[in-house]
């Protein structure tokens, strides 16, 4: 339970980091980071599929983040049994939901 509450935790941790709408500042700011070095240069030169790179780990850590995040929540292998009186008939027929 531990491991997954981590891994929910650093694949938002990442999807925050990586949020396209947070590009416009993150690159140059990585830019400035990595400045006089040849992968400065490179990502200088090809920052189109920088943004295209950096889109698609921000989807798949979204991805990740809320199947991790949400698994423990929601009863993984449990088997649902129908209950007596909670059809959709005995629901729609009530005063009270038709209110």
């Amino acid at each position: 339970m531990l491991w997954q509450k981590v891994r929910g935790g650093v694949a938002v941790t990442i999807s925050l980091l990586t949020c396209p709408c947070h590009l416009p500042v993150t690159v140059p700011l990585m830019l400035a980071l990595l400045a006089g070095t040849p992968t400065a240069t490179w990502l200088t030169q090809h920052v189109g599929w920088v943004y295209g790179a950096i889109t698609g780990v921000f989807i798949l850590s979204f991805g990740f983040a809320y199947v991790w995040t949400n698994s423990s929540k929601q009863g993984v292998g449990e088997i649902c049994e129908p209950q007596p009186g909670h059809s959709i008939r005995a629901a729609s027929a009530t005063k009270e939901y038709n209110k």
